[in-house]
């Protein structure tokens, strides 16, 4: 297993960071479909479906992915109100078919002048012998995908 911690600090309250999150527009882009299923209110709830192509992926990653792989996120949410000073996130990504799980939980809290942003990312193959090889080669990717997340949570 891997684990990956990063930290932001962003403008505005916790309320105002998830609502941020669960909007499509901050998931759009290659080709990404989103499918919110509730809002922050009621605990919020989307679905992301990303194509991947293998020549982006490290190569030990590409090559257990076939044509047409996908990467599947599940992403809820503490219900939050306006006065919450706190709430959690919860990320599940899959690619379909391939053994890898990866699980992200992220917690904000209102702080002076802002939320703080503490990502936890957990990286797991179920590869036999060469999962520490497939976690270790994911491992930039991933962190890369994540802060660049995170940078759009901050800069919005």
């Amino acid at each position: 297993m891997k684990t990956i911690e990063l930290r932001r600090r962003a403008v505005g309250t916790p309320a105002q960071i998830l609502n941020r999150a669960i909007e499509p527009s901050t998931w759009a882009g290659a080709g990404t479909s989103v499918t919110v299923h509730r809002g922050a209110a009621e605990g919020a709830h989307l679905t992301t479906r990303t194509p991947l192509r293998a020549a982006d992926l490290p190569a030990a990653a590409a090559r257990f992915l076939g044509e047409g792989a996908e990467l599947v996120q599940e992403v809820r949410a503490d219900p939050v109100d306006a006065q919450s000073s706190q709430t959690h996130v919860a990320i599940a990504a899959e690619v379909a078919g391939a053994p890898v799980d990866i699980d992200i939980a992220i917690a904000l809290r209102e702080v002076s002048g802002g939320t703080d942003i503490h990502a936890i990312t957990r990286i797991v193959s179920s590869v036999p012998l060469f999962g520490s090889m497939v976690e270790s080669a994911l491992e930039p990717y991933v962190e890369s995908l994540l802060s660049e997340r995170l940078d759009q949570l901050v800069d919005l």
